[in-house]
C-alpha cells in the first residue's frame, strides 16, 4: 500500500512540475502583453516572446494616416483614439471600407469582422494574422 501512494505521489509530483513548466506558454494573449509590459526590462521575458517587438509596451496614441499595399490592394487607415477606417482599393478600382476598433492594452485591431495583433514599429504599423504567418503581414507607414 505504502508503494501505491508513493508511486501516486511522485507521478501526481511530475504532473504538476510538468504543468508548471508549460503554464506560461498557454496563457492567453491578452495575460502575455501585460506580462511583457510589466517586465519589459528583464531579459528571461524577452528572450522567451517568439519577436522581440511584442515585450515592449506599445504606443497609446498611434492616430494619423498610414498606407501601404497588401498583395495588389493599396491600403489607407485612418486612425483617431482607438477607434478608425480601413480603405482598401482595388487595382480595377473597387473600394471597400471597414471599420477599425483597436485593443492597445493586447495588441489586438479589429478590421471589419477580422481580428488581427498589432504592432508598432517607428512610423510603421504593422498587421499580423493571429498566427502570425509572415505572408499574411501587412506592414502601413504613417504619412
Amino acid at each position: 500500500m505504502k508503494t501505491k501512494t508513493f508511486t501516486l505521489s511522485i507521478a501526481s509530483l511530475a504532473i504538476l512540475s510538468l504543468l508548471v513548466a508549460c503554464g506560461p506558454k498557454a496563457q492567453a494573449p491578452a495575460q502575455q502583453s501585460s506580462i511583457q509590459q510589466e517586465s519589459s526590462s528583464s531579459a528571461t521575458t524577452s528572450a522567451s516572446q517568439p519577436q522581440a517587438s511584442s515585450s515592449q509596451a506599445q504606443p497609446t496614441n498611434i492616430d494619423g494616416t498610414y498606407t501601404g499595399k497588401d498583395d495588389n490592394d493599396q491600403i489607407t487607415l485612418v486612425v483617431t483614439g482607438k477607434t478608425g477606417t480601413w480603405t482598401e482599393v482595388e487595382p480595377d478600382g473597387d473600394k471597400e471600407i471597414k471599420q477599425v476598433s483597436f485593443e492597445p492594452e493586447n495588441q489586438r485591431v479589429i478590421i471589419g469582422d477580422d481580428v488581427k495583433i498589432y504592432t508598432v514599429n517607428g512610423n510603421q504599423l504593422i498587421i499580423d494574422d493571429m498566427d502570425r504567418e509572415a505572408s499574411d503581414r501587412v506592414a502601413l507607414t504613417k504619412q
